[in-house]
């Protein structure tokens, strides 16, 4: 009978993408333009309970932020002062059903809060809080800093502060008057920071090592991986190379080369499991973390 492992629920926080026309929120879709709609589903109209709904409609008006309109297609477009932004409850609802936890709704209402203050126009205050995030292919990121890791998942940056996570645009580099190169750079130093002070927990597993990071900023743990150095963190107790999974962005598992056929056929229903799950997937695919790169070497069947 195979052996499942563990699942430590975290808490997510949420990511938004700061343009000089849109705001991406959650599923990261444009909000190019602000659409009137009928003011009754913000009552009575709605045709089912939607307690999320419910709840985050109490807290973001109780804060002073005011929301305007629902669109046709679910979308919440919430403004305070002259900001309006754009917002798709899917994911909390997603992440609020699997956990039974407020925690997410709250979550989201502090980012909207966080969202209304514009991250720094200085590089000097803002380079500290720049790291990795990771996102699906399939979400539309064409504005925001970022490169292709496999067929499934890229890798992007943001600007990190007080659980909101802002994507990076061409545009702010040019206001920092930073290259690309600058911005992977800070961001590589930045994730080796944090590993420095992040604990890798192990499972023994019919006495095989399965590792998983401990980290409080929990939506950076899978980034955590693109830290250089996390070579030398794995090394005694892993290899190099190591092998991982990310199937959310705030969950992932890492073994060794040499458990890879042991893991590989025990894993796959629980990666399977939080990529459906959670509001924010990445991939199934199977990482190998080598001298030469990152390499899906296989991927779990999500059908």
């Amino acid at each position: 009978m195979q052996k499942k492992c563990p699942r430590i629920v975290l808490r997510l926080v949420f990511g938004v993408w700061r343009g000089a026309s849109c705001v991406i929120y959650h599923k990261l879709a444009f909000a190019n333009n602000f659409k009137e709609t009928n003011m009754s589903k913000l009552s009575g109209g709605r045709s089912k309970e939607d307690p999320v709904f419910d709840k985050f409609k109490i807290q973001v008006e109780s804060l002073g932020v005011k929301i305007d309109n629902i669109d046709e297609t679910g979308f919440i477009y919430v403004s305070q002062r002259d900001l309006s932004i754009r917002i798709n409850l899917d994911n909390v609802r997603k992440n609020y059903y699997r956990d039974k936890d407020e925690t997410h709704i709250a979550n989201l209402v502090n980012t909207i809060l966080a969202y209304f203050k514009e991250i720094p126009s200085n590089w000097a205050d803002a380079r500290d809080a720049i790291y990795i995030s990771l996102f699906p292919n399939d979400q539309d990121l064409k504005e925001c800093i970022h490169q292709r890791i496999t067929d499934e998942f890229c890798k992007g940056y943001i600007h990190r502060e007080e659980e909101k996570e802002t994507w990076i645009s061409n545009d702010d580099l040019k206001k920092w008057n930073i290259s690309e190169d600058e911005l992977e750079k800070q961001a590589h130093k930045n994730a080796d920071n944090l590993l420095a002070s992040t604990a890798i927990t192990f499972d023994t597993i019919e006495g095989r090592k399965l590792g998983l990071i401990e980290v409080e900023q929990t939506s950076l743990k899978g980034a955590l991986l693109f830290a250089p150095a996390m070579k030398e963190k794995v090394k005694i107790d892993l290899g190099f190379p190591f092998y991982a999974v990310i199937p959310v962005r705030d969950f992932c598992y890492l073994f060794s080369e040499k458990d890879f056929d042991f893991f590989a056929e025990r894993i796959g229903e629980v990666v399977v499991d939080e990529y459906k799950k959670s509001g924010y997937p990445i991939t199934t695919e199977i990482l190998k973390f080598g001298d030469d790169g990152i390499e899906a070497v296989g991927k779990y069947p999500t059908e």
